[in-house]
Order: structure tokens, then sequence, then C-alpha cells
């Protein structure tokens, strides 16, 4: 018995060596012929033949062989739909029961969607019977219909086609799906996909799902044209949670398969981490639509794309995850970093790189793909991503993401086998390799352009020699520097310096001839006049050795040109020239991440791309910017240009008395409506008027800007004969008119006044007139950037010049224009402006005590100040925290018990829309018992402190609650101001408020 199961035994392991054998010689061939397969592409590369192509058809030629084409006959179907099997079904796809959407086909334009069910839908109080855009959570006769099991039925009988609304109230989901539909705002019905590339997608998740023990289940959904992926969990679980794992598993993928797209991180539902307010997420159809199911759609497929003959089998078999299968894998793809890995790009290996990384530098950076890694090549894509910050705004304001990307992905891949990623890349790719010691083989084909005889005939500042030298160090970047910086006399010098052909894209037409009278002012250019044929065949000269482009206007010359980005390309076609320049500057570069300049800036060749601007964007969208022309190579701040320059910077806040009608504010969505308010209130002008009229007794010079044209030509009335000459700028007016009036303007002598009325969308970019030294704000303005670039006006040197002043409204009474102020506060701070109470004796030394703070540096002053109290301290804090409110009763203990009255206004709990009402109740009962004295705020709750009636703390911190990094406050020493705030918050009871004084 021994012997034969010795036997047995040698056998076996005999047939066992025979079989490990044939395995590692099966693996030597597949090695071999991938050597050879790679050998092969590297040749087709190297003699620019493109194979992509013909291999994707002989895939799906491949695959067609396993795709049966009568998908409906391999289903076997059920006798009948029986109520058990609805309820088993609707236990996997468990979204919320207390609403769910159906499909809808208009008849009359053949388009279909899908509506959440209401009990009163087109009764007369229904909004959408007025119109058709009006969204089902603002109606106040919202009645949805409950999700029963009868329509469940329907839906799987084909009667019907359900969908369902997968995020609970509580946050919570059962099932994560990726939905490879067509979700572009141009698909047409059931969101088919118009092209094939989906598949791959799919077929990429199914692959990373399966390599990481994941066992999904693929619907191919009802148009045919696209699939929904399905994993299921055995219990609610939170959907960020849920969200986190996809995501984690999205990134672990990236490491094992080739992901073009980043697409993927949009595919998921739900699609939010939490319920946006008013709103009921995402929803997603239901599969095994009896109707659809027939044509072999809606249907559960297998990896070969063919339906599974038992539908209902293949449902029951896939597993549910738990919550801690979901956690232990993110904590094992992501380690147990409470960041977000996937937002990031993991560091490169050297393993990852097959010899050297071969890298082509020509309209961006090409990327040889043959000899990498799929892991490296998703890390090579992720450079070139960033996130999409109106998608996260939206998100943040609970408003639709419909349509709209997660990331924008700046890269592509080339059919011949190279990754293309943009320029602004090439510093962050480049230490990426050298972090990880892999070699590198770079082959620069970008446009050398021709040497030209240039010199320059100016002399730089000293501020603008360090700007130069910091550029030039690189072959592209930007120069972030403030309005009067002279970027256009350093741009002149670049090109002086590089002595290459240059190209200058604007986006503003006002600014062309400008470029061309400093070009022509500091540049000797000592070339031939080129000479070019007109359109009857006639050979000439050009008049000028730099040329322009504009509309139908063209003078290029190829040595220095001026052109309008919009003109340089015009439907898709680029100019001639385009390519023939070794540099490319970009003006105003702030707007490069716009389709026309983007579009550009991905064809251009140069060698050398540089970009200047005085905005830094805070949209995020300025790594846009950065990768399509450079990182900033060099800063040059508004703080720094006002201490060089040493004329102090006033912001002098006026306070306006203007107040909506009650209740003609409670949509804010209507920015319009408001700014009407503010127009059409005379009372609130002739503030301003006066104001312009003290301005003027005292030799400044204003501008005075608006936003609209009827509001500037209604100040340009009234001032008419207040100064000796009055000027109007509008977008209405010629631009050969508006031309006429600024070379007038510039002929106004010293010793005559001059007043200056516009619309800042006339003179925010690249207007010149140094005069200017005060700036009158006529209407309220939200934007950092917007503000700088007003403000800018007025920063110019000039001889005369030794105060720069603003008069800022503050239109207090209004919630969105109040709002606004604290963002402008953040603008003047960053600018290096003060405080001024009054414009008596502006030359004189200013108090330090009178100034902008934020939220890091506040604290010491306006605690001194309380500390000061002598009569009585008002608190306004539209939210609480219990640590804030702790650490003020603290401080002011001692100046109550003096006898200093303390009164606190806030909103009540009913008028919050966050936060427990509970808890704010007992803080405000803390305080009551504390001793405060309480007022509720009803229509407006504002931000300030009011200390014995004068000092003013005002601006956006919440004082006695939760506080942002990005919230300023002004200090000011104001009985005017004071008295305003106090008249705003207590209205008819503020005599009977001083008086228990």
């Amino acid at each position: 018995m021994f012997f034969l199961l010795t036997n047995s035994i040698k056998i076996v392991l005999k047939r066992v060596g025979g079989f490990v054998k044939q395995t590692n010689d099966n693996l030597t061939i597949i090695d071999d012929l991938k050597k050879e397969i790679q050998c092969l592409k590297n040749i087709l590369n190297r003699e620019g033949i493109s194979y992509q192509e013909e291999l994707d058809q002989l895939k799906n030629s491949a695959n067609a062989e396993t795709i049966e084409t009568n998908q409906e006959s391999r289903i076997v179907f059920p006798n009948e739909i029986t109520k058990d099997m609805a309820n088993r079904f609707f236990a996997r796809f468990w979204g919320r029961t207390d609403v769910y959407a159906k499909r809808v086909e208009n008849k009359k334009t053949n388009k279909a969607g899908y509506y959440p069910q209401c009990i009163n839908f087109w009764s007369d109080g229904c909004g959408k019977k007025w119109n058709a855009g009006f969204r089902c959570q603002d109606c106040h006769y919202q009645k949805y219909k409950a999700l029963t099991i009868d329509s469940i039925m329907s839906h799987l009988k084909g009667n019907e086609v359900i969908g369902v609304y997968p995020l609970y109230k509580d946050n919570t989901c059962r099932f994560l799906v990726f939905d490879f539909d067509n979700h572009d705002k141009d698909a047409g019905n059931d969101f088919a996909n118009k092209d094939e590339r989906w598949k791959e997608e799919v077929n990429a998740m199914r692959e990373i799902c399966q390599l990481n023990g994941i066992d999904p289940l693929i619907e191919r959904s009802r148009s045919g044209k696209g699939a929904h992926i399905w994993i299921f969990f055995d219990k609610p679980i939170s959907a960020i949670l849920a969200r986190n794992f996809g995501n984690a598993l999205l990134d672990k993928g990236a490491e094992q398969v080739n992901l073009k797209s980043f697409k993927y991180y949009d595919r998921m539902i739900p699609a939010q981490d939490s319920m946006p307010k008013g709103g009921l997420g995402n929803l997603i159809a239901l599969p095994l639509q009896g109707r659809a199911l027939k044509d072999g759609n809606s249907a559960f497929i297998d990896e070969n794309w063919n339906a599974y003959s038992n539908q209902w089998n293949i449902l029951w078999s896939k597993p549910k995850l738990s919550q801690s299968f979901i956690e232990e894998k993110i904590k094992e793809w992501h380690g147990n970093s409470d960041d977000k890995p996937w937002e990031s790009v993991k560091e490169f290996e050297k393993n990852e790189v097959d010899g050297k990384m071969h890298i082509i530098l020509s309209n961006g950076i090409y990327v040889d793909t043959s000899n990498l890694s799929v892991s490296i090549q998703n890390k090579i894509r992720k450079l070139a991503r960033i996130s999409n910050p109106i998608y996260y705004k939206n998100q943040g304001m609970g408003i639709s993401t419909f349509g709209m990307y997660k990331y924008i992905y700046l890269g592509e891949d080339h059919d011949s086998g190279y990754i293309q990623i943009p320029r602004g890349c090439y510093d962050t790719l480049i230490s990426y390799n050298k972090n990880a010691r892999i070699q590198m083989m770079i082959d620069d084909k970008r446009q050398q352009g021709r040497s030209i005889d240039v010199t320059f005939k100016g002399e730089l500042k000293p501020e603008q020699n360090v700007a130069l030298n910091k550029m030039i160090e690189h072959d592209n970047g930007i120069l972030l520097a403030t309005t009067a910086f002279g970027k256009t006399v350093l741009c002149a010098d670049l090109i002086a310096t590089k002595k290459v052909n240059t190209l200058i894209l604007l986006e503003s037409s006002s600014l062309l001839e400008q470029w061309k009278d400093k070009l022509q002012t500091f540049l000797d250019i000592n070339e031939e006049l080129p000479e070019y044929t007109t359109p009857k065949g006639l050979i000439k000269k050009r008049k000028s050795l730099i040329g322009t482009l504009q509309g139908s206007h063209d003078s290029m010359t190829g040595i220095i040109d001026i052109a309008m980005a919009g003109s340089i390309c015009k439907k898709g076609k680029f100019h001639k020239l385009l390519n023939e320049y070794g540099m490319i500057i970009v003006d105003e570069c702030h707007h490069a991440a716009s389709n026309t300049e983007s579009a550009v800036l991905k064809e251009i060749k140069a060698k050398y791309v540089y970009g200047v601007t005085a905005v830094d964007r805070t949209d995020q969208l300025d790594k846009m910017n950065f990768m399509l022309i450079g990182p900033i190579r060099h800063k040059y701040s508004a703080k720094e240009q006002a201490k060089q320059q040493g004329i102090p910077r006033l912001l002098y806040p006026r306070f306006t008395h203007v107040v909506a009608p009650r209740g003609m504010m409670k949509d804010e969505k209507n920015p319009n409506e408001a700014y009407s308010i503010l127009r059409d209130n005379d009372l609130r002008d002739q503030m301003i008027i006066q104001d312009i009229k003290e301005c003027i007794k005292k030799k400044r010079t204003p501008v005075v800007l608006s936003k609209y044209v009827n509001h500037c030509k209604k100040l340009y009335k009234q001032l008419e004969g207040v100064a000796d000459s009055v000027f109007l700028l509008i977008g209405s007016q010629s631009k050969k008119e508006n031309n006429h009036i600024v070379e007038l303007m510039k002929s106004v002598p010293e010793d005559k006044t001059m007043i200056l009325v516009a619309t800042g969308s006339l003179v925010g970019e690249g207007f010149d007139l140094d005069r200017l030294d005060t700036l009158f704000l006529a209407m309220p303005v939200a934007s950092s950037s917007v503000i700088e670039q007003f403000t800018g006006r007025i920063h110019r040197l000039y001889d005369k010049k030794d105060t720069i002043l603003v008069y800022d409204y503050v239109d207090v009474h209004i919630p969105m224009f109040d709002r606004m102020y604290g963002k402008r506060l953040k603008a003047y701070k960053k600018s290096g402006y003060e405080l001024i109470s009054d414009t008596n004796g502006i030359k004189s030394e200013l108090k330090i005590s009178q100034s902008i703070y934020d939220a890091s540096n506040y604290y010491d002053m306006y605690s001194h100040d309380l500390m000061r109290a002598k009569k009585n301290i008002i608190v306004s804090s539209p939210s609480l925290s219990g640590d804030r409110v702790l650490e003020f009763t603290k401080l002011i203990k001692e100046k109550m018990e003096s006898g200093v009255e303390v009164t606190i206004v806030s909103w009540m709990p009913d008028k919050i829309r966050f936060g427990s009402s509970n808890y704010r109740m007992q803080l405000l009962e803390e305080m009551r018992q504390s001793g405060f004295y309480l007022k509720s705020a009803e229509d407006n709750c504002e931000h300030f402190a009011i200390i014995d009636q004068e000092i003013v703390w005002y601006g956006n911190i919440n004082l006695l609650g939760k506080q942002d990094v990005e919230d300023h406050m002004m200090r000011i020493q104001s009985k005017e101001i004071a008295s305003e705030l106090m008249e705003m918050t207590f209205g008819n009871s503020l005599y009977n408020y001083l008086n228990n004084f």
C-alpha cells in the first residue's frame, strides 16, 4: 500500500514537473513575443507610421466574433414576474422609496427625460405648468409619489421605465454605480454614446474590479450604447465612504490598467457626498426593463458583451460588500493617510521605465509610452489634470453638476503611442524623473524662430530688472505683477534679450495700439521691411517692422507682431505664421483658459512662451494657465509697489442708506434685481455727486466707475460743470470716439480740474492715464481681481500725486452687497490700503489703529478695544460657537461688573440654515444668564462690533462663531458709521436702546 502511494506521488510530481516546464516555456515564448512586438512598435514609431487604428479594428473584429448579434435570443425570460421576484430585485437596487422618477417621452419633440413623480403634477399650483424649466425642489406644492412594488413590477414587465435615487436623506446608500452613459448636454435619447470608446472604459473598469477582488454586475443600458457597473453593499453605508472606495479603487487600478480618461471619476453614482439642500441627488435607471430586455438591452452581460441567459440567477449570485471590507480595502490601497491620495500624483519609480524615458518637446510635451509601465503612464496623465472649480462650487451650493466633469484634463493620447501633456508640466515631469533616478532622452523639436537684430532703448527700474532676470532663466512662465509695474516695457527688453522673432497675443483690442506705441518707443529694430503681395498681385513693402492682426486687417511681418487671439485662430484655422515665431508673449494671460486662447497655446511650437498679467486668479483655473504657459516665475505685489512708491493709499468707506423694499430681495439668486435698487436710487447718487464735488474742490482727479452704461450717463449728466472738463467713456460709444476722448483727457492742462465717468469694463485692463488719483466705486463688485484692476488705474506714478484715495460705497442694508464689501476688504488690504474716517487732513500721518485686519491678526487689537470700553459694547455675529462665546464671556466679565452693557445680535434658532437649533438655543440662554442683552436679527444679520458708539469693527468675520482664514475686518473710529450700523440693527427701537445707557 505504501509502495503504491509513493509510486502515485512520483507520477503526479512528474506530471506537475512537466506542466511547470511547459508553463515556463510558454512564459518565455510570451516574453519573447512581447519584446518582438515592442521592437516592431519602435520601428513603426521611428518611421512615423500609425498603426493604432488598424490595431483597434483587429481588436473589434476579434470581439465581434465572440459577440452574438441576436442578443435577445440568448435570454431566457421567466414565465411571469412575481411580487416576490420584484421584492428581491429591489432589495438589490434599493434606493429611496418616498420618491422615484419615471421616463417620459415628449411626443412632439421625441425627446425623453426622467422626472420625479408628484401627486400634484400639472395641477393649478404646479410650477411646470407655467414654466417648463421650473425645478420641482423649489415648488411649494411638491408632494412626491412613493415607490411601490406595483411600479417595480410595471418596470420589469416593460410598461414603465423607472429610475431610483440612491442617496438617502441621511446621506447613506446601498450601492455604488459607475455610469458609462453619455451625459453631455448634447446627448440624445437614453444617453446613448456617440462612439465606441465607452466600451474600452467599461472593459478597463471591469479589469480593475477583477484584479482587486471586486465582483461587479455589468449591465448594458437601455440604449445599447452605454453601460452601468453595479457594486452592492450588505447594508447602507455613508455616501462619502462609498465614493472614497470608488476613488481608491480607481487610484489602485491606475497602477494596473491603462486609464486614458479621467471621466471615470465622474461616473460614480451617488455623485455627491451629501444630499444637496432641497435636492434629490442623481438618479439611475433600473435594469431589466422588460421592453428593452427584449432587444437585449437593460441586460446583465459577460466579459464578451453577451447577455447572460438567466438574468435573475446572475443577479442573485453577485456578492454584497460589507462596510468592514470596504474600509479594509481603502486602508490597504492607501494606508492610514487621511488625505485624498486620488487627488495627488504618486512618485515615479525607476522600475516603471525600461531604459530611458523618451521626451519630445514641441507644442507640448510628448512622452513615448513604448517602454513605460501602465502605472507610470497614468501618473504622467495625472500631471495634466486639474480639479474643475465650477463642479465643486456648484456641488457645494447644492446646484446640479449634471453634464460637468469633476476634472479638466489637458492631456491627450496619440495613436502613435505618445502621451501629450502641456508645456507647463515640464518642470514637474523632470523633477519626478530625477527623484526616481529615471534617465531621460529629451528631443527638442520646438520652433527656435529666426534671429532678429533688435536692441532695447530704455532703462528698466531695479524691480523690473529683477523680474526680467527671473523670466529669462526659463523658457516659459508667467510674470504676475501689479498694474503700473511696466510689464509692456519689460517685455520689450525681453524681446531684445532673446533676439528672436516674436508674437504678442492680446485678448483686448483696446491694448493693441498701446503695445505698438511702447514697442516702437523702446525697441530699435534693424531689419529690412518685409515684402507682401496685395490681393491684386502687386508686391509691396510693409510700412512698419511691427505688424498687427485684428479682424480683417493683417499687416503681420513675421519679425515682431501683435495679434488678437480671436484673429490668429478663426473657425478652428490658425494663421499661417503662427508656428514661425521663436517666442510668444501672452498679455493679460489670466484669460489663457478661454477657449480661443487655450486652442492657440496648444497649437504653438515656439521655444519661448511667456505670459504677463496683473490678475491673480482665485477660481483655481490659474492652474490651467500654468499648464498652458508655465508656472509663475516672478511676483510683484501691489503692496510692494505701495511701499516702493511711498504714496499713502487710503480707503474711505461710505455707508449708504439704501434699503430694499420688504420681500423684494428674498431670492438673492437674481443680482440684477438687487443692482436695479442701487441704479434707481437718487439719494445714493446725490451722496456720490456731493463727494465728487468735495474731491474737485481739493484739486483731485477722480475716475467714477459703474457697471452700467445708463448709470454712467446719469452721473455724467449731473457732473457736467462740476469740473473744468468732464468725460464719459462707455461701451455704447464707438471705439474711435472713445480713443478721441482718451486723447482729449491727456491734453487737459495740469492746472485744470477733470472728472472721468466710465464703465469698469472699459478701463479695467490696460487703461493708462497717470494723473488719476481718486476712485469712486459707484457700484459694488465682489471680485478681488476686479478691485485690483480698478485701483490699478490710480496707482500709476505722477509728479503731483501725493495720496491715492478710494471712495467705497457700502450698501449695508442689502445683504448681497454687504457681503461683497467683506470680500473687497481683502483686496484693499492686499494692495496696501489704510482706512480713513473722513477726508479732512488726509495728508497727515495715518493712525495705525485704523486698518484692515484678517482672521489671523485682528484679535489682539479687537480684545484691546473691548477692554477699553467704558459704556457699551454691541457685537453682531450671525454664527455662534461654544468656544468663541466662552472666550468672549471670560474676556468681558470684568467690564460688565464695572457697568459696561453688552448686547449680542444674532440669528434666532428658527432662522439658521445649518447646524443644530437646540445647540444654538443653549448658547443664547448661556449668554442671557451671563447678563448679555440679546437682540434677534430678523431680515439681516451683519458681522460687526461697536465699542462706545464710536469704534467700529466691520467686515465678514464671525466674532462669536466659526472663522475663515479668508475673512477680513476693518477697524475704524467713526461715530457716523457706528450710528448707521446701530440704526440698521435696532431700527425704530434705537431710541429706547440708547436710553438704556
